[in-house]
């Protein structure tokens, strides 16, 4: 198994895309930007194995009907977790040594003067990370959820920790292709 020798040491980068799980054996930092998305993170601090996702919605029932499973279910709260917890189990690992966080879960499209009460997809996210938690009896060692902007997310798979900025302005995407002659 390799260790950082330094915290100065160049770590492999993953950028964590929405609906996609990273399970680490090998040091890595993982990177992710979330909104009303959430990301689970577990940590078994003897193996130094971490485990990422970035679920897009609450739950996804018909995982259940589906054989075998399709990557689809990585885009729900529910399923990442017990697709995480799987692959923990499969190196022996307890679920009740893991350290879990979750980050995200915000609300940045949501306008009270619209909506009286809110289909709030990060609201969902939340409630369904935290009620699966409960459920698998895991403990929830540190998280950072709600409000109403989106955050950036580094999750360093060796040691567990993870470092969050909240991200204030999203950059608009320019076209390459236009539409129409230009004069």
């Amino acid at each position: 198994m390799h260790r950082r020798i330094s915290p100065v040491q160049e770590l492999p980068t993953i950028y964590l895309k929405p609906g996609e799980v990273h399970f680490g054996a090998e040091p890595s930092r993982v990177i992710t930007v979330l909104g009303s998305c959430v990301a689970v993170i577990m940590y078994h601090r003897h193996t130094r194995i971490g485990a990422i996702c970035h679920a897009v919605m609450p739950t996804y029932e018909a995982a259940k009907k589906k054989r075998p499973p399709s990557e689809e279910v990585l885009q729900y709260v529910d399923s990442s977790v017990e697709w995480m917890l799987n692959r923990f189990e499969k190196r022996g690992i307890n679920s009740k040594d893991l350290e879990v966080k979750i980050f995200g879960g915000s609300e940045i499209f949501y306008d009270s003067k619209k909506y009286e009460t809110s289909f709030s997809v990060g609201t969902k996210n939340i409630e369904v990370a935290l009620k699966v938690i409960h459920e698998k009896k895991l403990k929830l060692k540190a998280w950072n959820v709600g409000g109403n902007k989106g955050r950036k997310v580094i999750f360093y798979t060796d040691t567990g920790e993870v470092f969050t900025k909240f991200v204030t302005k999203v950059e608009p995407q320019v076209s390459l292709y236009t539409s129409g002659s230009e004069k």
